[in-house]
């Protein structure tokens, strides 16, 4: 009997994990100054980026290869609260800073300010393909 309650419970938790997948993916990579979003997602379908740092006197490259739809792509502050070692930091997001839809081949240069970031992402319409993000010295 125990074994069946068991069952149960991974079958329910699963059954919750598959219904909070629906909508597609949109999947962050990356780190030292790179990033990659790869989106494959249904209209309104959201996703947060990690935080990452910003230095001073910094471009933001943005290039789209979206093969449909539209991606809201949002540069928004973040704030890092540092736990202890054993558990993970928290982060808060903050004001939106940049906003760009992105269709197409869609290419976008612009400075942030100094600091830490949040990349926030909405599908318009169904989406589908890659952005790539770089930031760059001068």
């Amino acid at each position: 009997m125990r074994k069946a309650k068991v069952f149960v419970l991974i079958m329910a938790f699963f059954a919750m994990l598959a219904g909070g997948c629906s909508g597609g993916t949109i999947v962050f990579s990356g780190g030292f100054d790179k990033y990659t979003i790869e989106i494959d997602a249904v209209d309104g379908k959201y996703g947060e980026s990690f935080e990452f740092g910003v230095g001073k006197d910094r471009i933001v490259n943005v290039n789209a290869d979206l093969s449909e739809g539209t991606m809201k792509l949002e540069f928004a502050e973040a704030t890092v609260i540092l736990g202890d070692p054993d558990t993970p930091e928290d982060v808060i997001i903050g004001n939106v800073i940049t906003t760009l839809n992105l269709t197409g081949q869609d290419s976008s240069s612009f400075t942030l300010p100094e600091g830490d970031y949040a990349m926030l992402v909405t599908a318009e319409g169904k989406t589908k393909g890659t952005v790539k993000i770089e930031v760059v010295k001068p």
